[in-house]
């Protein structure tokens, strides 16, 4: 198994009264970092959402 170096992803969190902000995270696996943060957001309910932006998205939400 060959490691990668570490990158950024950007997402956008929504909490469950709806309320969100974008956030740069550094990981070694974006798509086991999504996977982890979509089972929390299914446990938080209400309006809970985790979506992966582009950085492009990301600085313009930034702003």
């Amino acid at each position: 198994m060959s490691m990668s170096a570490p990158h950024e992803i950007y997402v956008r969190h929504t909490s469950k009264d709806g309320s969100s902000y974008v956030q740069e995270h550094r990981v070694w696996d974006a798509d086991r970092f999504m996977a982890a943060r979509r089972d929390d957001v299914a446990k938080e309910g209400g309006k809970s959402a985790v979506q992966q932006l582009t950085r492009e998205q990301f600085l313009a939400q930034k702003k």
